[in-house]
């Protein structure tokens, strides 16, 4: 039966029943007073917080669900500690309406039971969680609760897990969320809690970093619908039929739908230029000549521009790309993405010697942004970026794109 209780009662109760149900416990479980944990019980402008404290307490005890023990020469006035009787732990459940661990967790693991596996980090998820219920450990971002809010929780993330591993399309968010829930916006509720489970078991999420909108948008998983500025001497075929983007000398921006669907007719581009932040592609294509294919990325390339940048490549083998980003962690991320899908790729103005030129606009490095530096230096992917990658270390600093007039060596070839 469940009955009122004060709220400091209640927390040395759920604490009991916490080291009640830890496995393989000997010792009884017990709860000591203190000042860090118990402020109120000490401190409380108001004497009737330990008063009804007190009064709760000793009811329980009464009924042989707790044993008091009292400061010496305080009985009935200041606690020193709570053991929990053992054999009425079933009694304390009922009364603060709690499940079970043992309950909570089998019914959790039948929940994961049922699911089945969509991609490799979806079942490395699903035997994760599994594991760690066997384990008694946190199942976070699961949640172990009777409460069902919590229980509506880990359905619907469970839900939003396997519809994100069953993806081969780019889906926009609010209908993803509305496809599942019908509801826009639920997705919002569990989007960190999806990040963090591609962050710990896709191999992959290290590589875009702290860029939560790209790792999803790998996982064709899109906010906003996508559009690529595209400027250079390139025709796609649509159907039976063909875009020449050649007239547009200042670009214009393709949805990411038609990208998928093009082929790449032909390109005349002497080269191909990834440009990382928008200001600076728009700089850039002011100044190139008319034979640079510049693309811009918006960051890390969306699965669309991969494509792309890969029917590109396949029908000019011969043509050199270039990427131009910031002087950062994120910049040197993103240009080992493009290299991982595309192979090989000169970065453009990201050197020590451009940092140094424009060293007066550089801002201080963090600690983490020290500590991705170092672990970037030791890619392989970034081997030639290493005098770049020390530099920055040495100097402390980095150095936003847009603080670089474009680069017009390129625009000279």
């Amino acid at each position: 039966m469940r009955i009122e209780l004060p709220g400091l009662a209640r927390l040395i109760l759920d604490a009991l029943l916490d080291q009640f149900e830890q496995p393989a416990r000997r010792q009884v479980a017990r709860v000591r007073l203190n000042e860090r944990q118990h402020h109120d019980y000490f401190h409380a402008n108001d004497f009737a917080v330990r008063r009804d404290t007190n009064e709760a307490l000793r009811r329980l005890a009464e009924r042989g669900c707790l044993r008091l023990h009292w400061r010496k020469w305080e009985d009935g006035n200041w606690l020193d500690k709570i053991d929990l009787i053992a054999e009425r732990a079933d009694d304390v459940y009922r009364i603060l309406g709690r499940s079970p661990r043992p309950a909570l967790q089998a019914a959790l693991r039948e929940l994961l039971a049922a699911q089945r596996a969509a991609a490799q980090w979806h079942a490395d998820f699903l035997d994760w969680a599994q594991t760690q219920l066997q384990a008694h450990r946190s199942v976070a971002p699961l949640k172990l609760s009777a409460d069902p809010a919590d229980e509506q929780w880990n359905r619907d993330l469970l839900l939003a897990l396997d519809a994100l591993a069953r993806l081969r399309s780019p889906t926009l968010e609010r209908k993803f969320s509305v496809q599942l829930f019908s509801h826009s916006k639920r997705f919002e509720d569990l989007r960190g809690a999806v990040v963090t489970i591609l962050r710990r078991h896709d191999p992959e999420s290290g590589g875009y970093g702290d860029d939560e909108k790209a790792l999803l948008r790998a996982h064709q998983l899109e906010r906003a619908p996508e559009y690529a500025p595209i400027a250079g001497p390139l025709v796609l075929r649509l159907e039976e039929r063909k875009l020449d983007l050649a007239p547009f000398a200042y670009g214009v921006a393709l949805p990411a739908t038609m990208l998928r669907e093009a082929m790449v007719a032909d390109c005349a581009a002497s080269a191909v230029v990834t440009v990382e932040n928008l200001t600076s592609f728009s700089e850039f294509v002011a100044v190139k000549p008319t034979s640079i294919l510049a693309i811009f990325t918006g960051g890390f390339a969306s699965p669309a521009l991969i494509a792309l940048l890969r029917g590109i490549r396949a029908a000019r083998p011969d043509l050199p790309f270039f990427h131009w980003g910031d002087l950062d962690a994120g910049g040197l991320r993103i240009l080992a993405h493009l290299r991982k899908h595309l192979g090989e790729i000169v970065p453009l103005a990201m050197d020590a010697a451009t940092f140094d030129a424009h060293r007066q606009h550089a801002q201080p490095l963090a600690k983490n942004e020290r500590e991705a530096l170092a672990q970037l230096r030791a890619q392989p992917a970034l081997a030639d970026c290493a005098p770049l990658i020390g530099r920055l270390l040495e100097a402390n600093g980095k150095l936003e794109q847009e603080a670089v007039q474009a680069p017009l060596t390129i625009a000279s070839q």
